[in-house]
């Protein structure tokens, strides 16, 4: 009985390892079909860990970190030429101390960043409950690295009914400029458009400030003062119709900026610009790739 349950796992073993060698294989030759190993709960970030490993060794210097506000948001090109190497580190879903836990994660990998800007908005202060744990930073930082094989990851993080699901529509979530895709440009930055026939909704209901965020973002400034770090905060813009209906969102965002100046965090305010307008955002939040562009050229002008 024991030498057939022995084999049996052993089975299993050689099963995995045959699965995970052959999703490394497809990753190689189709990759923009298999999607990368799920080391994270979320899709957006497995996408940016491979865009980080693919990259390479090459050096940080100034790093966006934040939620989608910031992964969809701030443009790389502004910085070209002006900084020595700039990446996008947002990603999808993160509040402000999952937000912090993943800035932890970037400075050690990359020990050379001098400069961190985070592009904010209220949706990243909604809940700020337990330690920020988005995933295994030991794993990911392995993997991001290149030194240990693909397939290691895939066998360790063993979902394939997942990575087929994924692999069916995973060419189409990886069109450039699809809203609500995965498609990263060279700076890590996924630019979204949504056409405007198809109109838009806002997607956000009245959001309530957790004031476990604030001290979340009183933690993440501390962290980044503590290495020699120069931290932005940027408020982004709303789109008017979303504030003219939820008026909370404007005293929820200037306590937001209130406790940063408190505490001494640099803040560049956009929050009820006027030069944003409705036509500009594909969600209360979410700006479309032009006025993206021109919001990152004011925060790099600003910055730089």
């Amino acid at each position: 009985m024991r030498s057939y349950i022995l084999s049996a796992a052993a089975g299993m073993v050689l099963m995995a390892g045959a699965l995970a060698a052959a999703f490394t294989a497809a990753a190689a030759i189709w990759p923009d079909k298999m999607p990368p190993p799920a080391i994270s709960g979320s899709i957006a970030t497995d996408e940016k860990l491979k865009y980080l490993r693919d990259r390479g060794r090459e050096p940080v210097d100034v790093l966006a970190i934040g939620s989608s506000i910031t992964w969809k948001h701030l443009d790389g090109a502004p910085f070209d030429g002006r900084v020595g190497n700039f990446v996008n580190g947002g990603t999808a879903y993160l509040q402000v101390h999952e937000i912090r836990t993943f800035t932890r994660f970037y400075l050690d990998l990359y020990p050379q960043i001098s400069q961190v800007v985070m592009l904010s908005a209220l949706p990243d202060y909604g809940t700020c409950a337990g330690e920020g744990r988005i995933m295994d930073l030991e794993d990911a930082a392995s993997y991001v690295r290149g030194g240990v094989p693909e397939a290691w990851f895939y066998m360790r993080y063993f979902a394939p009914l997942r990575y087929v699901l994924q692999a069916r529509r995973r060419s189409e979530r990886l069109k450039p400029y699809d809203a609500f895709g995965y498609w990263l440009d060279r700076h890590g930055t996924t630019p979204s458009m949504l056409p405007t026939e198809v109109g838009y909704d806002l997607r956000y209901d009245e959001i309530a400030l957790d004031p476990a965020c604030l001290e979340a973002l009183d933690g993440l400034n501390r962290d980044l003062t503590a290495r020699g770090v120069t931290f932005t905060l940027v408020m982004t813009p709303v789109a008017p119709r979303y504030s003219d209906l939820h008026p909370a969102t404007t005293r929820a965002t200037e306590r937001i900026e209130s406790f940063a100046h408190s505490r001494g965090i640099r803040l560049i305010d956009f929050f009820g610009d006027p030069s944003f307008e409705d036509a500009d955002f594909w969600d209360a939040f979410h700006m479309q790739w032009p006025a993206a562009r021109r919001l990152s050229r004011e925060v790099a002008d600003t910055l730089l």
